[in-house]
């Protein structure tokens, strides 16, 4: 099932220990595990720093593309987050410190979605994520068993260099209850590096 409290429609879920999901900038931040700043002041870090583009969520399924964007922000945090442009307010995603972009993990990823709260009820589910340089694949493992490999971009942000991707799940696999279940990070030799269930799809 898809689920957690909030509006049904505009539904947010950050994987593992992100430290903050922000549906929109300006006026709705939700704290999740905050480590190293207040809310207040994190909510004024957010319209700080440096902002880049690092890989894009195509269009489909009717729905426009958008943009997956890093920002590390004046107050110490590394931000990621997919709108529909750089200056759009209407952002999803998730922060760690800036000494710590990956939140300790090879992996980070944060996903988001509008409708539910059953997979069936989803529109517009979309995956972001940052990998470190050595990962050389990334899935996304489905409830029925398949997965989906994850397009992976070069991303230099400051001084250092990070894999990013950014994914919108199929209407018909969320119309047949098919959702994702754990993304899945491999070193070039097929070994498993990181993994990070996703508490839904399953």
């Amino acid at each position: 099932m898809f689920g957690m409290s909030g509006t049904r429609r505009r539904s947010a879920i950050v994987i593992s220990i992100l430290a903050l999901v922000a549906a929109v900038l300006a006026t709705s931040v939700i704290a999740g595990q905050f480590r190293s700043a207040s809310p207040a002041s994190f909510h004024e870090g957010l319209a700080t720093g440096q902002v880049t583009r690092v890989a894009d969520i195509a269009a489909g399924d009717g729905f426009p593309e958008r943009g997956v964007f890093v920002q590390t922000t004046d107050t110490g945090q590394f931000c990621l987050w997919d709108a529909s442009s750089e200056q759009s307010l209407q952002r999803g995603g998730g922060c760690h410190p800036a000494d710590d972009p990956l939140g300790g993990s090879a992996i980070s990823a944060s996903l988001a979605y509008e409708g539910g709260p059953a997979i069936e009820g989803v529109h517009d589910a979309r995956l972001i994520g940052l990998a470190s340089s050595d990962v050389a694949d990334v899935r996304v493992l489905m409830s029925d068993g398949t997965s989906r490999e994850m397009k992976l971009k070069k991303a230099k942000v400051d001084s250092d260099t990070f894999l990013a991707f950014g994914y919108r799940f199929k209407k018909t696999d969320l119309r047949s209850g098919i959702g994702p279940t754990a993304i899945v990070a491999f070193d070039a030799s097929g070994a498993e590096l990181a993994r990070q269930p996703t508490g839904i799809g399953g």
